[in-house]
């Protein structure tokens, strides 16, 4: 296995989000795998659930984290102080109509 990606409820600043959250083993990163699952799951998700907005939240120091939501259509959204990232920086996707 070389990692997970997947559909969860997350606390992003206060709110219960649907965020697509990815995890790939050091020695598997940057060759596509993060990317290829994410937008996987995001197609998934628009054609499924009733979601409107999805989002993708991660330590702002993780530009590798965000650069790969960037790399399937979300833009940033905010930034935000807490405890475990010192400050999480939030991406975003809306449905498209």
């Amino acid at each position: 296995m070389i990692g997970d990606c997947g559909l969860t409820l997350q606390n992003i600043d206060g709110n219960m989000l649907p965020e697509i959250g990815y995890h790939i083993r050091k020695d598997c990163q940057h060759k596509g795998y993060a990317k290829e699952a994410a937008a996987a799951v995001r197609d998934w998700v628009f054609e499924h659930t009733d979601y409107q907005s999805l989002y993708s939240y991660c330590k702002y120091t993780s530009v590798a984290s965000y650069k790969t939501a960037e790399s399937i259509g979300m833009h940033f959204d905010h930034e935000y102080p807490e405890e475990a990232n010192g400050i999480t920086h939030v991406s975003v996707i809306h449905r498209k109509n």
